[in-house]
């Protein structure tokens, strides 16, 4: 069975952005910065035969927030800077629905959307992969969830660049790990992997 380690992307792959409207995703690509040290993780997986594998809700499409082109956009920024630090996505998975989307063929409850584990389900049909030897790393209460209901290792990253809610809701998630800095997630993974 191969192994994976699962990304939630924005926050922990990009940072967060403040808006005047307050934090949200990036909205354009111009706004796109990467999380300090992200691609240390990413390139110690792509050594080390973890395949690395994004797992993201996307719905700013969905809420008319910006067209399908922008968010591609937005994307292909986020991966480009990690492949300038090679640093390599081996696959992505996104959500782009939403339950009250604005965009009619967007609007679903569906099973892909985190904390729904249909995107994990995806990836481990495609990869062959065993859940309970992959390890997924998140910034959100929804990202643990999603983590654990696939018995997935968790490990979620706590920072400040967020509404208050979901900073508050990160830091009750019942994660088999909490950081307060990517540089410390190389150690864990590095011990996880390597006894797996």
């Amino acid at each position: 069975m191969n192994k994976a380690l699962f990304l939630d992307r924005d926050g922990v792959m990009n940072r967060m952005v403040k808006y005047p409207s307050g934090w949200d995703s990036p909205q354009q690509p111009q706004d796109v910065r990467l999380v300090a040290d992200i691609e240390k993780v990413i390139s110690w997986a792509n050594a080390n035969s973890v395949l690395v594998i994004e797992v993201s809700n996307q719905p700013g499409v969905a809420k008319g927030k910006m067209s399908q082109e922008t968010s591609d956009a937005i994307e292909e920024k986020i991966h480009s800077f990690l492949e300038e630090k090679a640093a390599i996505i081996d696959k992505t998975y996104i959500c782009f629905h939403h339950p009250e989307a604005i965009v009619p063929e967007l609007k679903k409850v569906c099973d892909c959307r985190k904390p729904k584990p249909g995107l994990l389900l995806q990836a481990a049909a495609e990869f062959k992969l065993d859940l309970e030897n992959c390890v997924l790393l998140g910034d959100k209460g929804t990202d643990i969830e999603t983590g654990k209901s696939t018995d997935c290792t968790t490990i979620i990253y706590i920072h400040t660049e967020d509404t208050t809610d979901k900073v508050e809701a990160a830091t009750q998630a019942k994660a088999d790990y909490t950081i307060k800095r990517i540089s410390e997630v190389v150690p864990i993974i590095n011990n996880l992997f390597r006894s797996i």
